[in-house]
């Protein structure tokens, strides 16, 4: 799925507009009701959670998963920075690897690789190594959520999901965790939808029809028709390059070896941590921005579709990108992929030196 397929951004209907000004007109409703103001924190959540990302292609998600029902859309997103709040997803993100076990990052039961052939990451997910009962189910549920936000990072325009391989090789049923399958599912379904393009289940033993049987019911028609069985690896190229595929599956990339934050890492978490005023400001600086983005959308939703308000639309949302880059070293942190290189966010070096050197004066 990419921004310009049917139903995204840059390929929407007169019906498809409208439905999104439709869910933009509830959550405007809500900013602004006097009866019942929405919790601050609830709205400055919904813009954390949106990152990088264009607020609209956020929305355009809940819109496609729940088939363009807005009332159903707007409930499932509340719903989702509810769990985020529940979750403490920010937290998360802001510890970043230092908050998980990092003997199980270390085991390469999940990481990114690729892209595919269509130019989407790939989470591979080796599931023999993925021992139910070997690390806490929180442990691993953290993982997966810290995984679900990496990868978001890890897409480049137009794409906006990844692919995921399953490899069952030398799988067996200690390997067959129901309950943290269905926090999956219920992850990519109700809190990270249509984040999910492919699926690719490889090598899946004759034991694992009986667990498919179960899992099955579970999945949203839409999520299972993007999975795919394969057992004739030679099937595998027309979907993945071998130079991004590990050896097991006839690839020729190196085995996968995590790599923990540096002393660099340290110092500089600990710099951005220390330095509050000016999160402070980029927090302040990012609300603010926030606020001129709703005025905007604000008359959008209300009929005003001249050339000059969708102008201004698109560089708030651009203003708004750019207020969250300056805000991203005080919420997040660094992570395997940025020390490899396959995550670029310059902003991290560039506040870090800012930083120094207004100590230095």
């Amino acid at each position: 799925m990419t921004t310009n397929d049917p139903g995204h951004i840059n390929n929407l209907d007169r019906s498809q507009i409208d439905a999104l000004k439709g869910l933009w007109l509830l959550f405007d409703k809500s900013f602004r009701n006097s009866d019942k103001p929405i919790d601050p924190a609830f709205e400055a959540e919904i813009f954390l959670a949106s990152g990088y990302d264009n607020p609209d292609m956020i929305l355009l998600r809940w819109l496609r998963a729940k088939k363009w029902d807005i009332q159903s859309a707007y409930r499932q997103f509340f719903d989702t920075i509810k769990w985020r709040q529940e979750w403490r997803v920010n937290d998360l993100v802001a510890k970043g690897e230092l908050d998980l076990c990092y003997e199980e990052i270390q085991s390469g039961k999940s990481y990114f690789t690729g892209p595919d052939k269509a130019g989407r990451p790939i989470n591979y997910v080796s599931v023999k190594d993925h021992i139910k009962g070997q690390f806490s189910a929180e442990s691993t549920e953290k993982l997966t959520i810290f995984t679900m936000e990496t990868g978001r990072k890890l897409l480049q325009p137009p794409h906006e999901s990844v692919t995921v391989i399953f490899d069952m090789t030398g799988f067996g049923l200690k390997n067959m965790d129901y309950p943290h399958l269905k926090f999956l599912i219920n992850l990519l379904q109700n809190y990270y939808p249509e984040s999910f393009s492919l699926g690719l289940i490889i090598n899946a033993p004759w034991v694992f029809n009986g667990c498919w049987y179960i899992i099955k019911p579970w999945l949203d028609p839409v999520v299972e028709s993007k999975i795919h069985f394969i057992n004739n690896l030679n099937d595998l190229a027309q979907f993945i390059d071998p130079s991004v595929l590990p050896k097991q599956l006839n690839g020729t990339q190196a085995e996968f070896k995590y790599i923990p934050p540096t002393d660099e890492d340290i110092e500089m978490l600990n710099t951005f941590r220390n330095d509050q005023l000016g999160k402070l400001k980029a927090e302040e600086a990012h609300r603010n921005v926030v606020q001129k983005y709703l005025k905007i959308t604000e008359r959008w939703i209300h009929g005003d579709d001249t050339v000059e308000i969708l102008e201004e639309r698109k560089q708030a949302t651009k203003e708004l990108r750019d207020a969250y880059e300056q805000l991203v070293p005080y919420v997040s942190t660094r992570t395997h992929y940025h020390r490899t290189g396959a995550i670029q966010e310059p902003i991290f070096d560039i506040v870090y030196r800012r930083i120094k050197e207004n100590l230095e004066k």
